[in-house]
């Protein structure tokens, strides 16, 4: 039977390492469980679990920072920041769902988001969660406490650490307290929708809208199928494929923008658009994966260069039958597979033609026992992050075997 362990201050947490150290005792480090199932299983006897490691330790809104136990959950962070009208900018979607069915809104804890690097749509614009993580304090499989950043961006010392740790799924360090830079929400918001059933149009046109002078923050491509299985009334009707693109700011900027994207891409197809309330709805959609949610099929997630995209996309699905659906310009692919098969060295023969890197989300453990999960590494690679683990980890009591023996790559995640 599984032992579970769980401390409810930063000491006890070292005190839990140093035990787990001296006894060479391997860990499972979760907190609320959500995301359990991305990556390999944990081959661990002990459960080390943050969900007593909560609270909102300060919270500075003028400052535009953020202080929390890692234990504490999305759901609770998101309350006070809407209080204030506040958001994390990288807006996280709801990650959890798309691994199982039933998983509540803003599901997991902080600890959780930064340890997986969960980033949405506007990562575009704004850099991924951890460009957006100030600072934290944490134990490592030394069991020695050590803390990187500080409270505000330009006085942050160690920084590089803090970007490091995002990512980690948990094997460098337990962290317990997490400090994040929070932004205002912006005044206004629309969506342009543009009717596109090709992807690699609809990769052009992402391509276009980028490269021109409109700030597009949010820009994806969602099949004709998939836009129905969004779950939004106003866009259910469509009937075809759409791209669509987001623009913020002031609401004079905004109407201007949106304008000249419509203009700009005329030659696409037809356009409309979705304000304030309905474009929030559609691009939270976006960034829970909606279409794909629910714990069905196999899921890829395949990350690469933005010009690219489209043709990486149209590739996927002529080769594998999947269903596809693109974010981040193009950066971002989600491939659904249906059956058993999850058609690894086909799929990952197609991302490394194109310099992307593809990353096995969901299947059930038996897959995730046979297949690697996250791409592979050249040597030269490895060997840098098995130095890495063995100075942080020397023993690999914390997470062994949920990445195998690398760090998910920095690049485009």
């Amino acid at each position: 039977m599984t032992e579970v362990i769980s401390p409810a201050t930063p000491e006890q947490l070292r005190e839990a390492i140093s035990w787990a150290l001296g006894s060479k005792t391997p860990l499972e480090i979760i907190g609320s469980g959500s995301k359990i199932s991305y990556g390999h299983a944990v081959a661990a006897s002990h459960v080390l679990d943050l969900s007593k490691l909560t609270g909102v330790l300060f919270y500075e809104p003028e400052e535009l920072v953020m202080s929390v136990r890692a234990g504490t959950s999305l759901a609770e962070i998101h309350g006070i920041l809407r209080d204030k009208n506040q958001q994390f900018h990288f807006e996280p979607g709801n990650f959890p769902g798309l691994l199982a069915d039933g998983v509540a809104d803003h599901a997991g804890t902080i600890g959780g988001l930064i340890a997986c690097n969960i980033s949405g749509p506007r990562r575009i614009k704004v850099g991924a969660a951890r460009d957006h993580l100030l600072g934290f304090e944490a134990i490592s499989g030394r069991a020695e406490d050590f803390k990187s950043g500080g409270r505000v961006m330009k006085n942050v010392t160690g920084f590089d650490l803090s970007k490091l740790m995002a990512g980690s799924f948990g094997t460098l360090s337990v962290m317990h307290t997490i400090t994040m830079k929070v932004m205002p929400c912006d005044e206004k918001t629309r969506t342009v929708l543009i009717a596109c059933d090709d992807m690699q149009i609809a990769g052009s046109a992402m391509t276009r809208a980028l490269g021109s002078e409109n700030e597009v923050s949010a820009a994806a491509w969602i099949a004709r199928e998939q836009v129905v299985k969004l779950g939004l009334d106003i866009v259910t009707g469509i009937g075809t494929g759409i791209v669509a693109l987001r623009v913020e700011g002031p609401a004079p900027s905004v109407a201007w923008r949106c304008e000249a994207l419509r203009k700009l891409l005329a030659d696409i197809g037809a356009s409309e658009e979705l304000h304030s309330a309905n474009s929030n709805a559609f691009w939270q959609a976006v960034a829970d994966v909606v279409p794909f949610a629910g714990g069905i099929g196999l899921l890829w997630r395949v990350s690469g260069p933005p010009a690219s995209g489209g043709a990486i996309a149209a590739k996927l699905a002529d080769e594998t039958g999947g269903k596809i659906m693109m974010d981040w310009a193009g950066a971002q692919i989600w491939l659904q597979l249906a059956g058993g098969d999850a058609m690894a060295d086909k799929v990952r023969d197609i991302a490394v033609s194109y310099d992307a890197r593809a990353v096995l989300v969901r299947a059930p453990e038996d897959i995730r026992n046979q297949v690697p999960v996250f791409h592979a590494e050249d040597a030269a690679l490895a060997r840098i992050n098995a130095r890495i683990r063995e100075n942080f980890d020397p023993e690999g009591i914390l997470n062994p075997g949920r990445i195998g023996h690398m760090i998910a790559k920095r690049g485009n995640a």
